[in-house]
């Protein structure tokens, strides 16, 4: 595509290389992110034009973007982060001439991703101790009947009578 944006009537869409600059990422990644967002919003064409198949990209989409991208940065995975940033904006009307489109998401407060309190869900140090008396007991014995079966290849090899190594040919 020889141009850098495609104007619109009232707004501005950009190629990838661009919006990536203005994100501060690659645009490689955001090609990436845009994949993730396609599949879990079930909506191949989210960022792709009816006469283009390039993906472009208007200021509502970057804000979004940005905001997915401080989520990860506040501890959330990827997915979580680009699903909860685009599930909200999702509820905005979506129309490519509405004006309340190019108002940026980040201005709504972005709820900060708390890290789960640490709750004894998982098994106590006493069920840990058991597994762990019973694996000790496992490899012991695996260990053991190991050590008969490398005794026996060793009387084996005993029994054979060993040539000099220049005597290979007899």
């Amino acid at each position: 595509m020889s141009e850098q944006t495609i104007n619109s009537e009232q707004e501005t869409k950009l190629v990838a290389s661009v919006a990536a600059k203005q994100l501060g990422i690659k645009a490689v990644t955001l090609r990436k992110y845009s994949t993730l967002v396609e599949k879990q919003l079930n909506d191949e064409t989210r960022f792709r034009t009816t006469d283009s198949s390039h993906r472009l990209y208007n200021q509502a989409d970057l804000a979004t973007f940005k905001a997915a991208i401080e989520l990860t940065e506040q501890g959330a995975t990827l997915a979580n982060a680009l699903d909860q940033t685009f599930n909200e904006q999702g509820t905005q009307p979506t129309s490519e001439s509405s004006v309340e489109e190019t108002v940026t998401p980040a201005a709504k407060p972005v709820k900060p991703v708390q890290p789960a309190t640490a709750q004894p869900s998982g098994p106590s140090n006493a069920e840990l101790a058991k597994q762990q008396e019973i694996i000790i007991r496992r490899l012991d014995s695996l260990n053991y009947r190991l050590n008969l079966v490398l005794d026996r290849l060793d009387e084996q090899a005993a029994k054979q009578q060993a040539k000099p190594w220049w005597q290979f040919w007899n």
